[in-house]
């Protein structure tokens, strides 16, 4: 029985309270301009103050303020650093000159290649102007870029163009 009192006087304060609450905010949108006008009266006779700027210097402290020590004024001495440090040699690839557009493609023929277990590397057996030659992928041979290899045709580089050659 006690608890269900004091739940009802609970209920009744709250009631109380959110009831305060809502008047004032349907009091403030219903109200006439009267009082908004006294506000505005009582903030024009307000002045404003100015605060103005104070400039000043600060001084070095010539003591330490945590260990209670003067501190010493002392030249540093610029020291050389000694350090096993080598420089890194960048290596630089070599510009491949572009080519004159009136050269003409040599006689080209392509008779295979020949794969190294040891390396990844390919070897295509290239018939350049009636000289055989061995050539690495992606190496210029006279302006001459073999760029791809498969199985029955090779892709060439040269002049700026590129075209397929097929096995013989």
């Amino acid at each position: 029985m006690a608890k269900k009192k004091i739940n009802i006087i609970l209920i009744v304060v709250v009631l109380a309270l959110w009831g305060t609450v809502g008047y004032r905010a349907l009091n403030r949108q219903f109200a006439g301009n009267e009082m908004i006008l006294e506000k505005q009266s009582k903030l024009d006779n307000a002045t404003i103050n100015q605060i103005n700027k104070d400039t000043f210097e600060l001084e070095k402290i010539n003591r330490d303020p945590f260990l209670n020590k003067q501190f010493q004024t002392a030249v540093a001495v610029p020291r050389t650093l000694i350090s096993h440090y080598k420089a890194v040699k960048k290596i630089v690839t070599p510009i491949v000159p572009k080519g004159d557009p009136n050269l003409q493609w040599p006689n080209l023929s392509y008779h295979g290649y020949i794969a190294s277990k040891e390396r990844n590397e390919d070897l295509v057996l290239l018939t350049i102007d009636s000289k055989l030659r061995k050539l690495k992928l992606n190496d210029p041979v006279n302006g001459l870029i073999v760029k791809k290899r498969y199985k029955d045709s090779i892709e060439v580089y040269f002049n700026s163009e590129t075209r397929m050659i097929h096995l013989k």
